[in-house]
């Protein structure tokens, strides 16, 4: 595999994160934001790698958009798994 398509899954992660982010907490930021952020910045990076690669096994069109396909559904996952587990933790009185 190369570079270029651990960037494109690393920075699709990170877009899903981000897209989390905003829609769960942006009507009230939880304490500790950056943190969360980071964090879940991460995770989602995390996941679109995971995502990434298990396509990569799995496809067998030579093709990147599969690939994306699995690289964003995983990242969803693990990002809102995140955000769901960190907010039930850290002093969240919701």
């Amino acid at each position: 595999m190369t570079t270029s398509l651990w960037l494109l899954w690393v920075l699709t992660g990170g877009a899903v994160a981000s897209w989390v982010m905003i829609h769960i907490w942006l009507p009230d930021p939880p304490p500790n934001v950056a943190g969360r952020f980071i964090g879940l910045l991460i995770v989602g990076a995390i996941g679109g790698v995971v995502g990434g690669v298990v396509m990569h096994s799995v496809a067998t069109e030579p093709t990147p958009q599969p690939w994306i396909v699995g690289a964003v559904a995983m990242a969803f996952i693990f990002s809102a798994a995140a955000a769901i587990l960190g907010r039930m933790g850290a002093g969240s009185t919701r």
